[in-house]
């Protein structure tokens, strides 16, 4: 995929952040197809454990 067209996917869906709440983006198949594609890429690079050192604290907020 050609980066400029995913960094312009990823800045119309970024822009929306600091709109009302509800607003949307209008995003084609292909263009959704294209972003899943690429994030699947992303992710299948990524190690699936990180090794850590202890001590270690983790913060964070959990989904209710």
């Amino acid at each position: 995929m050609d980066p400029a067209v995913l960094d312009d996917i990823i800045r119309r869906l970024t822009e929306v952040r600091s709109a009302r709440p509800g607003k949307q983006v209008q995003l084609s198949e292909a263009e959704i197809k294209q972003l899943t594609v690429s994030s699947r890429e992303i992710f299948l690079q990524q190690p699936n454990l990180l090794e850590l050192e202890a001590p270690i604290k983790i913060c964070g907020t959990f989904p209710h």
